[in-house]
């Protein structure tokens, strides 16, 4: 597959994704949830609409966050492949982690962010 059909098909893969939980499939919505759940430089609204459309792949390291957040395996988002690795009882647990952390203040948050990248 060339690469404009590699990336078209991620954007397809990853809008069905959001739509299956319910989601908007706009970049805005993308850019500030995603931003919520990674810790590197935050990614811009433009840089959504890129992978929304099509544009664009995100890095592997992105494409993590994005599974995990949208309960699929990041071999399938990225390729189309599904992985037996990824197992429906991971979904739903870091499902779970997710939205625990989710309810925390961000200065909680920041303190989890913290320990994590102390320990690794």
């Amino acid at each position: 597959m060339d690469k404009i059909n590699e990336k078209k098909a991620f954007s397809e893969r990853l809008k069905s994704s959001l739509e299956n939980l319910n989601y908007s499939c706009g970049p805005t919505f993308l850019c500030k949830e995603f931003n919520l759940r990674y810790s590197g430089s935050p990614i811009s609204t433009q840089t959504a609409h890129n992978w929304l459309n099509g544009n664009a792949i995100p890095s592997q390291e992105k494409l993590q966050i994005l599974a995990v957040w949208l309960q699929v395996s990041s071999e399938w988002l990225r390729f189309g492949q599904q992985s037996s690795e990824f197992s429906g009882s991971q979904h739903i647990y870091l499902s779970s982690i997710d939205a625990k952390f989710q309810r925390l203040a961000p200065k909680q948050q920041q303190l989890i962010m913290d320990l994590i990248d102390s320990l690794l």
